[in-house]
């Protein structure tokens, strides 16, 4: 299998080795796990906490769209290099094991291709490079509607809080005046 491993070197630095020629990616965790532990205080959220809870998740949802940008471009340059390895496997290396094993054109099919091309180690790390960064954009992805929704119900609480006219000690008043 592959040697791909997703590392934390840092107690808030997701590291993803290098790959190619693309250098060994750093996404700064740091914001996006104070926002994720402040998840719960968005359900008592009140006009002193707003303003601190939305700047806190809006630096989170930042830096998880500008992760997802770097993935999306990883994404792009391991395709990238799935498609050279594959085309070096079929242009060069397969024909010659036709010719070596005695193989017919009649004979050859997609799967005595696909089984070669999974023997191939550059075409294997290309694949797992590809699969590890979905991961990762799914993981982002899902963070991100976290922080949406999160964020979308605080502003609803707000502003109910607001057009209710009641504040600080009336707000929680359920029976009418006495």
């Amino acid at each position: 299998m592959s040697d791909i491993n997703l590392v934390s070197t840092q107690e808030h630095t997701l590291v993803v080795p290098a790959f190619g020629r693309s250098p060994q990616l750093q996404f700064d965790m740091g914001k996006i796990r104070t926002g994720e532990e402040r998840l719960l205080e968005a359900k008592n959220v009140n006009p002193a906490t707003y303003a601190d809870l939305e700047s806190c998740f809006g630096e989170s949802y930042r830096d998880l769209r500008r992760h997802l940008t770097t993935i999306g471009h990883q994404l792009n340059l391991a395709d990238k290099a799935l498609r050279q390895a594959k085309a070096e496997v079929l242009l060069d290396k397969y024909p010659l094991f036709l010719e070596e094993k005695a193989i017919k054109k009649t004979q050859d099919n997609g799967d005595l291709r696909d089984a070669f091309m999974m023997r191939d180690p550059e075409y294997l790390a290309a694949i797992d490079r590809i699969n590890m960064l979905k991961a990762l954009e799914s993981n982002f992805d899902g963070k991100v509607k976290v922080i949406e929704n999160v964020s979308r119900y605080m502003k609803k609480a707000i502003d109910l809080v607001l057009r209710s006219g009641l504040s600080g000690q009336n707000l929680y008043v359920t029976s009418g005046r006495k």
